[in-house]
């Protein structure tokens, strides 16, 4: 089971009871009870309450927006701080993911611990302008 449910598993024009919901999510129907404690809307006319599928959609997009935080092209996330922040010198180490993404990581100004932030590899020359690679720069091609 995914960490995160995927909203695009509920139809937005249908209506689900709780445990539909869940089955459909792949979640218990405690959760999604507790999605209902925290705000996601019901039709409580009647019981069971019937959720309606674009809510449950508009819901889990809501969540999952509120976890990102923004990063302006200098900064990376700290993991202590839990805040986007400036690496120490503006230096940083860049780990390869994959053929495709790379990871920066360097020192946190506030805290000192490690902050960090994942970066397309076709986009590392923009980076290489603001940070200054240490270890095993990227080649800019």
């Amino acid at each position: 089971m995914a960490k995160y449910p995927n909203p695009m598993l509920v139809k937005a024009s249908r209506s689900y009871d709780v445990i539909e919901a869940a089955r459909a999510l792949g979640r218990t129907p405690s959760t999604i009870r507790h999605w209902i404690k925290d705000g996601l809307e019901v039709l409580a006319a009647r019981k069971p309450y019937l959720i309606l599928g674009q809510a449950i959609r508009d819901y889990i997009r809501a969540k999952s927006a509120s976890r990102k935080t923004p990063l302006a092209q200098d900064e990376l996330y700290c993991f202590s701080c839990k805040a986007a922040r400036r690496p120490r010198n503006q230096a940083v180490t860049v780990i390869a993911q994959n053929d495709k993404t790379l990871r920066l990581s360097g020192a946190c100004t506030s805290c000192g611990c490690t902050c960090s932030r994942i970066i397309s590899a076709s986009k590392v020359h923009g980076f290489s302008e603001v940070f200054a690679f240490e270890g095993n720069a990227p080649s800019k091609a």
